[in-house]
């Protein structure tokens, strides 16, 4: 007991920090005397990470929103007023509610890179719209006769945007489906149509992919073109010369990595396209005039590029030896076909003045008038302006693209000229 305590009582030895190390290093590291910057840092970055799961949190919900407010608001927009299965086109047609889900699909479907020609059409199969693997790419099916006899074939191939394409229409309703029908009635040969028409291309983009078939081996007996509204709204080019192709700025900036290709994909949220919505309806009239002044001087530099691109295929055609027709399409704001009243609210629409689209149409306007004039003066293509001048029924989908009825008509015309102007 005696000796326990006498030990206790001993004094601590001293204990003395050795050279290489300093009373700071000894110190715990919860101790108060720990160093105020490892301190700051964990809760510094703590902060920031709650921070950024809260902003990720907030524009999930504002999208949410701004999707349903998107959705369900009553006032319609001019996208609305259009593409539709209640169309006047589709009145009666049992097959429309089911193929509209179809298009309405499709066209959420990414698009598909091509070199040289950018884009081309996606592969699809439904009841209604099937785009087919074929020679050099995947190609929209053609209402065909089967068992054809190769001795006897015919083949014609069609180039052109999305009209040609068929938008808005199953197979069988596409112009190149219609013009197999028509043909085939006034030939004692079996005529194959090729459906080569993309959504969105102009004739330099059909020129390249004419070019890439004959390369693959192609022997066309005919080569049939058929534009007209893509190739006009090169014309409409705001802040500089016209452009080669659509999406010409957005792809351009991204090949080059700036900083509007790197944040464009924001302009498809729901957020940004309701903001737009709302500012364009509180935002004070525009006059649209400068632009369109901007823009006409180029209607010219457009058809001569149009015309270009058309000498370019007939020198084609006489090297591969095959007959070459070109066509300018109709568009609903040009000619003197009678209205029906969903086809004047789009005229209306198109007319008022108040936007940019008006004025786009403006421009359109005055490069149908040149496409007419050059037409009956130079003969280098067939103008369609005014195919529907004696049509009163609806046929039109939106001011472009044409039911099922529309295509049937341009179809008749298309086949029509080439049975009275055959070629050598």
């Amino acid at each position: 007991m005696t000796d326990f305590v006498k030990h206790e009582r001993q004094p601590r030895p001293e204990v003395r920090p050795s050279s290489g190390s300093s009373t700071i290093d000894a110190q715990p590291a919860g101790s108060p005397s720990a160093s105020p910057v490892s301190q700051f840092l964990p809760r510094c970055f703590s902060l920031l990470g709650y921070s950024l799961v809260i902003a990720v949190l907030l524009a999930a919900l504002l999208e949410l929103a701004s999707w349903a407010i998107w959705s369900l608001h009553p006032v319609p927009r001019a996208a609305d007023l259009e593409n539709q299965p209640g169309s006047p086109v589709y009145a009666g047609a049992e097959w429309a509610r089911e193929f509209w889900q179809e298009e309405s699909s499709r066209r959420t479907k990414p698009t598909v890179y091509v070199p040289f020609r950018l884009w081309s059409v996606t592969d699809w199969h439904s009841n209604y719209i099937n785009n087919d693997q074929g020679v050099g790419g995947v190609w929209r099916r053609t209402m065909n006769p089967a068992n054809c006899d190769p001795a006897n074939r015919v083949t014609v191939w069609t180039f052109g945007g999305s009209t040609m394409y068929g938008t808005a229409v199953p197979d069988w309703a596409t112009i190149p489906s219609y013009l197999s029908r028509e043909l085939n009635a006034a030939h004692r040969d079996c005529i194959v149509v090729s459906n080569f028409g993309v959504e969105g291309y102009v004739t330099d983009q059909e020129l390249i992919l004419l070019a890439e078939q004959l390369k693959a081996g192609g022997r066309p007996h005919d080569v049939i073109f058929y534009d007209g509204v893509n190739d006009a709204s090169l014309a409409w080019a705001p802040s500089g010369r016209p452009v080669a192709h659509f999406s010409f700025s957005t792809i351009k900036h991204r090949v080059e990595g700036s900083l509007a290709g790197r944040v464009d994909f924001l302009e498809k949220s729901y957020t940004v396209r309701l903001a737009a919505d709302v500012l364009a309806r509180f935002r004070p009239a525009t006059s649209f005039a400068p632009m369109i002044a901007k823009s006409l001087p180029f209607v010219g530099t457009t058809l001569d590029n149009y015309e270009a691109n058309l000498r370019l295929v007939r020198a084609l055609g006489a090297a591969y030896q095959f007959k070459v027709y070109c066509f300018w399409q109709p568009i609903l704001i040009y000619g003197h076909k009678p209205l029906a009243a969903f086809e004047q609210q789009m005229v209306t629409r198109d007319a008022s003045g108040g936007s940019a689209d008006s004025a786009w149409f403006i421009t359109i306007a005055a490069a149908y008038r040149e496409a007419e004039l050059r037409a009956s003066r130079n003969r280098n293509f067939v103008f369609l302006g005014g195919l529907f001048d004696s049509t009163s029924e609806p046929i039109y989908v939106d001011e472009a693209h044409l039911g099922p009825r529309g295509n049937e008509l341009v179809a008749q015309a298309i086949a029509s000229y080439i049975q009275a102007h055959p070629q050598p």
